[in-house]
């Protein structure tokens, strides 16, 4: 019992927390509020710091990749629209144009129907005239356009007129003026026409057979500078009047030239016209889906699913749709991204390992091809073997003109290997920084909030003794 109450003594001795006599010390109504606050931020700060300790945040670093693999893994699942599968070809290039794989069992090709109901359909020969007018309106440059819808004067102007047939059908109508400068009639006719010109050429509205409405371009054609023209386009006197239509067919004038005739010829002709509405649709009843694996070697490159002949049958090149849908694309291992979630990669990365899974690039004209660039880089979680690999996507439709040499549109997918990786490095508090954190937080709340208290009270009792005072 002595030693016990020796020790007793050395402990009290040494204690450096002596304890104030609870008759010395009084409570107050301001130190219980605080208090109460006290508690309250000792509470919201210790679940704010034990979710910091308990969670993992991730830092990244940049560094030359290590990788050495001569091969590169290319997961696909790829599904053609509007191509049947007895077409379609995929092949794989690298940046040295040698072609690596064409076909193999590797990768497989399965027929499905487009849609799951509605089935495609050829096109007629008018509605190719017809869609391949509309694309040709939309894909001029503003000088061809400028070109296009000027008078064809003088072979010394500033334009250089060579299709006459393009710019006749470039508008729904236009109707054309063939004259010659010896002619005594045509002189008297450009005064009216001139006028008519001004009031009617892209302003006037007319009603065609389906309802529509429509305007008339007026242009003039020198049958002196442009001989071989008009010879060509058979005219016979001079001047001469001709509405074409965007289907180049035409109807001529043969009324007296007064602008109102003009007019009632333009007015009745158009009333008569039924001009082919059509729309681009799926040429075939099936689609197909192309799924598999490719190696390629670790090198810039690309592949790409396009339309082959197929035994004695050709496809028209012009008229090969490849839109599609892109089910999965990834690289290297096909799980990356399942090994990637159970790491716990942060979200943003994970998105970049399948950027383009689910997506539609659907083409709405002829001669167009969806384009698309992928920058593969590979990630790293330090600590652990695997790799999963990220990328970046831009991609862009592809215009190839009707004169083009290059063969049928393809949906390629070019890519790139980028030198650098990416280092994940997950980081999370240790437990001495949290035991740390913990005591700096319990005694940084009591401080502050026994100072605040203190100072309170001490106002408040100044005020009281000075309001004391003065009474």
């Amino acid at each position: 019992m002595s030693g016990s109450s020796a020790l007793s003594k050395t402990l009290s001795n040494l204690d450096q927390f002596r304890v104030v006599s609870r008759d010395l010390t009084r409570g107050t109504l301001t130190g219980g509020v605080f208090t109460a606050v006290a508690y309250a931020l000792l509470v919201l700060l210790l679940i704010a710091e034990l979710g910091a300790f308990l969670r993992t945040t991730y830092q990244t670093n940049i560094v030359m990749d290590p990788n050495e693999e001569s091969l590169m893994q290319i997961n696909f699942d790829i599904l053609m629209l509007d191509l049947p599968c007895k077409f379609l070809k995929l092949h794989v290039w690298d940046k040295f144009g040698e072609e690596r794989i064409e076909q193999g069992e590797q990768f497989h090709y399965i027929p499905v129907d487009r849609t799951g109901q509605n089935k495609g359909m050829a096109y007629t020969k008018e509605e190719i005239s017809v869609l391949e007018q509309v694309d040709v309106q939309t894909d001029v440059s503003e000088a061809e356009k400028k070109a296009l819808d000027s008078d064809w004067s003088s072979t010394s102007d500033n334009f250089k007129h060579s299709d006459f047939q393009a710019a006749v059908t470039f508008h729904d109508f236009t109707l054309v003026n063939f004259f010659a400068e010896w002619c005594v009639h045509c002189r008297k006719f450009s005064i009216v026409w001139n006028d008519a010109a001004s009031k009617i050429s892209d302003k006037m509205k007319f009603t065609d057979g389906n309802g529509h409405e429509a305007t008339v371009k007026m242009l003039k054609m020198n049958c002196v500078d442009f001989g071989d023209k008009c010879q060509q386009a058979g005219i016979p006197a001079f001047p001469t009047l001709r509405l074409y239509k965007r289907d180049g067919s035409f109807e001529v004038f043969q009324n007296k030239r007064t602008m109102d005739n003009v007019i009632s010829f333009l007015t009745t002709s158009i009333r008569n016209s039924h001009l082919i509405v059509a729309k681009h649709h799926a040429m075939f009843n099936e689609g197909c889906q192309v799924q598999g694996t490719l190696r390629v070697p670790r090198v810039p490159g690309h592949f790409l699913l396009q339309a082959e002949a197929f035994g004695d049958v050709n496809v028209n090149p012009a008229l090969t749709n490849v839109s599609h849908r892109v089910n999965h694309l990834s690289f290297g291992e096909k799980d990356a991204k399942k090994f990637a979630e159970r790491s716990n990669i942060p979200a943003e990365m994970i998105t970049h390992i399948t950027p383009l899974d689910g997506k539609n690039f659907i083409v709405d004209r002829f001669h167009e091809a969806p384009q698309h660039y992928l920058k593969v880089v590979s990630t790293h979680v330090q600590g652990k073997s695997a790799v999963f690999y990220q990328m970046t996507h831009t991609d862009r439709v592809r215009r190839l003109r009707k004169e083009n040499t290059e063969g049928a549109p393809q949906a390629r997918f070019t890519y790139d290997f980028s030198p650098m990786s990416v280092v994940v490095k997950p980081k999370s508090k240790r437990w001495y920084e949290f035991l740390t954190s913990l005591f700096a937080i319990l005694g940084g709340t009591y401080t502050i909030v026994e100072l605040t208290s203190g100072a309170v009270d001490t106002v408040s009792t100044a005020v009281k003794d000075a309001m004391g005072k003065n009474n």
